[in-house]
């Protein structure tokens, strides 16, 4: 909520990409119609294929993102997340969410791995960084933003939400 308002109050709504905001109400498409009344099936016909349009222009982005996130994960060696963020030191937090950005999963994909990570000596706070930042800041999260967003927003939205993960790390590894 703070990250959205935030970025309400620096005006950067203008940044979403200009076609994406051209949703057209029953009206509209009716007044594009003649004025005639359609019925509702033609309406949602209408709007699934305007849906569809949206979704067969960000796909490509997806696939992409999603491949390049799946070679990321296949290199990177779990061992090596193990040591490394398992140290308690105040720079392992920053470190997990860097490492979780590129990778990609669902979140209920990714909760067996950070309960892997806890038992095995991560702090919470670390595990939970690394988690969310696979699932909200990932390659193929950042291309499908991309095709709705221009760069200022995008970075703006990354730095919020990456500066959030951290603070809420933290956070959990004070409490706990």
């Amino acid at each position: 909520m703070v990250g959205g308002f935030l970025i309400q109050k620096l005006g950067m709504e203008k940044y979403v990409k200009p076609e994406l905001l051209k949703f057209k109400s029953r009206k509209q498409v009716e007044q594009e119609h003649g004025g005639v009344t359609l019925p509702l099936k033609e309406l949602l016909k209408y709007f699934w294929d305007d849906g569809m349009n949206i979704t067969k222009t960000i796909f490509p982005y997806v696939v992409l993102g999603v491949s390049i996130g799946a070679l990321i994960h296949g290199f990177v060696p779990a061992s090596l997340v193990e040591k490394y963020l398992s140290m308690k030191t105040w720079w392992t937090i920053p470190l997990a969410t860097l490492l979780g950005a590129p990778l990609y999963a669902n979140s209920v994909s990714v909760i067996p791995v950070m309960e892997a990570l806890v038992q095995k000596g991560v702090p919470l706070g670390t595990a939970l960084a690394f988690m969310t930042a696979i699932v909200t800041v990932s390659i193929p999260e950042s291309m499908i933003l991309k095709k709705v967003m221009k760069r200022q927003l995008l970075a703006a939205f990354f730095g919020i939400t990456l500066i959030g993960i951290m603070i809420m790390g933290y956070l959990f590894n004070i409490i706990l």
